[in-house]
Order: structure tokens, then sequence, then C-alpha cells
């Protein structure tokens, strides 16, 4: 079922995504430029070449989570032609991987090859996989090079092409979606949802242009989980609150793309809205083996559970009862994992509406969500992906 907009809306997105996708498929797509004799020709996001002799039918995904994009090429069937995966799905987003077990019990088959980004992936192991091509996160792709691993991939041959959802989710999703339609034969599949994904981005940055005062916004990354306080630098998901109409605080404090600012920072900047990431990490212990303090949301996660969670946040950090949007109640949850998905669009949308509550009346964002899983994803929608204290 497709997104439905205001009739105008929709024209003006349309002829937005007209000129869009045509300036995507171009700068990410290199069939001109590569060999007379290559069978799939591209350019990655890390400006490489990739030529392939034939059309790939052993695929490594070195990111576990890549199965978000490859369900939405194939809801059917998202491990068509994956011989390997990263192993951060199942430890990382186990509400998901539950619910995706439930669907495709090979998932447990499929051979875990470790982490890029963690140092514990060799050769050796990829070689013995025998993949036409292996898909890298750009963060691993950074991480590989310069642990020197990428160089003993090119002098064992392997193939490899780079992706990114995470860093630069804006300029990257639809570019990346277009690469993995290339890869899996599923480039029109890719196109129908880049439209849709496009349609709502530019829909918000039409609506956040006309809000006047951004409002200071504390993005804690992965909340209650590790030291106070994590957050990104106009990446991720702070990129999605500069372009829903917010001001990210973190921005010019943390000097890369993600780092932690002090509890006293947050204290002092006193923003005027705080949205934490969570999932579900009730498997997760601190040192000294106590369950940590997150928000729960995620798949199978109820609405009760998620708000009684959320609450218990700013307790858990001397001074953060005292904030400014925990009082106004402007301290929202959403699920971690937006932070690396072609979903993240609706993210985007959810953060808009935060923003600017009056502007987004028209729409039911927890019903878009619940269409976009029917129509985009292998595994159904149910749970708390939202939720606001």
């Amino acid at each position: 079922m497709a997104f439905r907009f205001p009739k105008v809306m929709a024209v003006v997105a349309a002829s937005a995504t007209a000129l869009v996708g045509c300036s995507t498929a171009e700068e990410t797509t290199n069939n001109g430029g590569g060999s007379d004799d290559a069978a799939l020709s591209f350019t990655d996001l890390a400006g490489r070449d990739v030529e392939l002799d034939k059309a790939p039918e052993r695929v490594l995904l070195g990111e576990g989570r890549s199965i978000f994009a490859t369900g939405i090429l194939n809801t059917e069937d998202p491990l068509d032609k994956v011989v390997g995966i990263g192993s951060d799905l199942k430890k990382n987003v186990p509400d998901y991987y539950n619910v995706l077990e439930e669907k495709l019990p090979k998932v447990n088959e499929l051979p875990e090859i470790g982490g890029f980004t963690k140092g514990d992936v060799t050769v050796e192991n990829l070689v013995s996989l025998d993949p036409d091509l292996i898909v890298l996160s750009k963060d691993q792709y950074d991480a590989s090079q310069e642990a020197g691993l990428t160089d003993k991939m090119d002098q064992a041959g392997l193939k490899y092409a780079v992706t990114d959802f995470r860093a630069k989710p804006l300029e990257n999703t639809t570019k990346s979606m277009d690469i993995f339609g290339e890869i899996f034969g599923q480039e029109e599949r890719a196109k129908e949802f880049n439209k849709e994904w496009q349609e709502t981005v530019d829909l918000v940055k039409e609506r956040a242009d006309k809000v006047k005062d951004k409002p200071k916004t504390f993005v804690w990354r992965a909340a209650g989980v590790s030291d106070c306080c994590g957050s990104w630098n106009d990446s991720n998901i702070s990129q999605l609150v500069n372009v829903a109409g917010g001001d990210n605080v973190a921005d010019g404090i943390i000097p890369g793309e993600s780092g932690a600012l002090t509890p006293e920072k947050v204290l002092e900047t006193d923003p005027d809205m705080v949205i934490a990431t969570g999932g579900d990490w009730s498997e997760m212990k601190d040192d000294e083996g106590n369950p940590v303090g997150y928000a729960a949301v995620g798949y199978g996660i109820g609405e009760d559970e998620a708000e009684a969670s959320i609450a218990k946040l700013p307790s858990n950090q001397p001074g953060f009862e005292n904030l400014r949007a925990v009082k106004d109640h402007n301290l929202h949850s959403m699920w971690h994992q937006f932070y690396n998905s072609p979903f993240n669009y609706l993210a985007l949308l959810q953060i808009a509406a935060w923003i600017n509550p009056e502007a987004y009346e028209d729409m039911d964002i927890d019903k878009q969500w619940m269409q976009a899983q029917e129509k985009y994803s292998p595994v159904a929608g149910e749970g708390t992906f939202f939720s606001t204290n």
C-alpha cells in the first residue's frame, strides 16, 4: 500500500523526485565508464568503480543489517543469493532477528563472518565462502582500509562494493538502494522504493522551511547502554534532526561523525527536545552483570513498556530530570536501527512531527510505518518504534 499525501504536495514531491532520480542514477551507476565486457558496472559510495563479469549469484553481506535493504527488494526471501552475513544483525538487533527467524529459519544456517569494524574478519574465511561480491558499509570499508584488510582482499581477488545508510542518510540512501538493486537484479523495485522515500523527504524539507524557531535538540544515542552521553555531529539521526527543522546541539561540539557530550554539557545546553535511541536490549548487562537501563523500542515492544522505559531514563542520570525537554514532555525515543536502515525516512517524518506537530496533523506516522513494512519488509511491523514521555 503506497503512502498517501495531500494532492498538491504529491505533485510537488513527484516533480522533485523526477529531478533527483535522474541525478542519482547518473552519479551512482557507471555502466558507460566501465569495461565493455563487464556484465555489471557501477560506482560505489567510496567512489570506486566496481566491475563484475557476470551478475553475482553469491553475495556476502558484511553488514548483517543490509537485510533491511535486501528485504525491500525481495520481501519473500531477503536472503536470496546471500552466502554469508555479518554478526551485527543477531547481536545488535535481536527484536528484528527473532521475527525474521520465525519467517525464514534458514537465517540461522548462514555463516557469520564477524565484524569488519571489530577486526575479527579474516580473508581466509571470506575466500572460503566463494563470494562473487562482498557488500560493505562505508564505516566497514574505512576500518578495513586502515587495518590493511582491503589490501589483502584485493590481493585475494575478492570483489567488494561500498554502501552507506549510516553516515549521510539523506545523501546516500537512494544511491545505496540503487546499488543493491543493481547487485540483486531488482533495479525497478529499488526505484519504486526510492520514489516513495524521496516524496517523504521532499515533503519534510518543504514544511521544515516554515519552522521559524528551531528547537535545540539532543540526540541521545543508545541512551543508558553506555556512559553518557553519546550523540552525532550533523550525521546519521542528527542529520535528520537538522533537516526536519531542529538544531542539533552536538554540532560543533563532537569533532567527528559520532562521539559524546559530557552530562555537564547536556545540562548546560538544556535542550528543548531530547530524542533517545533504543531497542530490545534486555539481554545487555553492565560491568557488574546488572541489566542496563535503556529505551525499549522495536519489534514486539508494547506501548506501555516503551513509555515506562523512557520515563526512567532521566532518573538514571543526575540532573537530567530538570532538563527543559523532560519537564515539557519533549523527551522522545525511537528505534536505534533507523540509524542504519533505508527506513530512515520514517524516522525523519516522526522527528519533523515532534518538532512541528501542527504541520503533521494530517498524517498517521504509525500507520505509515505499518504500510511500509507490509510493502517493503519480510516481517510484520508490530511493535513500538516511537514513544514520548
